[in-house]
């Protein structure tokens, strides 16, 4: 007499109806070591990638432009169009590759990038930390009123604001050589002719020859006078209070989206791979694997130290990646 074996067995959740949350969740509970492992690694990774980034600090110094000898002049003569080429024409200067480097050295600026001899990479990372833009009118002043601000942002708080207040002298040293320059090759020269074309006439006495010998002299102490907008820092840059970057909470709320995709997809492929069937028994028991837990921890141990290990180095120095969730950048 034969006799029948019934024998109840649990397969794996059905692949009948495509990938849902309720398919999700089983394979989920089905595989919770391998969930927990992955959502857990990639979740240290961007804690330890968010904690290791660099605080970045942002000061601006502002540059107010103003026409000597008037106050009825102020901002008239110089237009946005025409202050955005003066401004462009002297940063060719400021922020020249030897201006920079001077600069770097004075503040030592950038010396993971220096001790590795890449000089041009810090050039160019000290150019793109720098930003030069118009300003509005400040309450009280009249709607002519024409400033620039110069902003810089780095790591150092008080390094920040002594950059950015370098930087606005520059820009106000190189136009008032530009001012010499044009006051040299402009009204030197006329004057200059004048004067001698009266010499020939005129005694040393004569009112009009000691006019413009005098102007001359004025002019030759004071170059700028009534030649052009001077710039004067209006507000220097002071130290900021608190960093602008990074936004630590985003690559948290990152890690764990990620974290959860990245587990969801461990266990479909494990899932993909699993063709064993298990007894209803072996399920409530948990008697799936016997593997000694050591075993399985330390593989797990050693993936952890290796992801905060990667992440740390990808980080700790990384000033661009400070600011992929900010709001406002430099």
């Amino acid at each position: 007499m034969a006799m029948e074996h019934d024998e109840t067995v649990v397969a794996g959740p059905a692949h009948d109806g495509g990938f849902t949350i309720t398919r999700a969740l089983a394979l989920l509970r089905r595989h919770p070591r391998l969930a927990t492992v992955v959502f857990g690694t990639v979740l240290a990774s961007a804690a330890t990638f968010a904690m290791s980034l660099p605080d970045i600090y942002r000061s601006t110094a502002t540059v107010l432009v103003e026409h000597p000898g008037t106050t009825e002049a102020v901002g008239k003569s110089l237009i946005a169009g025409e202050l955005e080429t003066r401004l462009q024409t002297i940063s060719q200067e400021v922020l020249s590759q030897t201006r920079l480097m001077a600069l770097m050295d004075q503040f030592d600026l950038y010396p993971e990038l220096r001790m590795r001899g890449d000089d041009a990479a810090a050039v160019e990372r000290l150019r793109r930390d720098i930003q030069v833009k118009l300003t509005k009118a400040e309450p009280g002043r009249r709607p002519t009123t024409v400033a620039f601000s110069i902003v810089f942002r780095w790591r150092h708080p008080e390094t920040v604001a002594r950059v950015a207040n370098a930087l606005a002298s520059f820009y106000v040293e190189e136009n008032a050589k530009i001012l010499e320059r044009q006051a040299s090759s402009a009204r030197l020269p006329r004057l200059t002719q004048e004067l001698a074309q009266m010499q020939e006439v005129y005694t040393s006495q004569y009112p009009d020859v000691v006019r413009l010998k005098a102007e001359i002299a004025a002019l030759k102490r004071l170059p700028r006078a009534s030649l052009g907008e001077e710039f004067r820092v209006l507000d220097p840059a002071m130290p900021a209070r608190s960093p602008v970057a990074p936004q630590r909470v985003g690559f948290i709320l990152l890690g764990i989206g990620l974290g959860l995709a990245a587990a969801v997809a461990a266990v479909l492929v494990a899932d993909q791979f699993d063709g064993s069937f298990h007894t209803l028994e072996e399920l409530r028991t948990g008697r799936l694997d016997r593997t000694p837990r050591w075993l399985t921890a330390a593989p797990i141990a050693v993936g952890l130290v290796l992801v905060v290990f990667v992440s740390y180095h990808l980080a700790s120095s990384n000033d661009q990646l400070a600011f992929l969730f900010s709001r406002r950048t430099p």
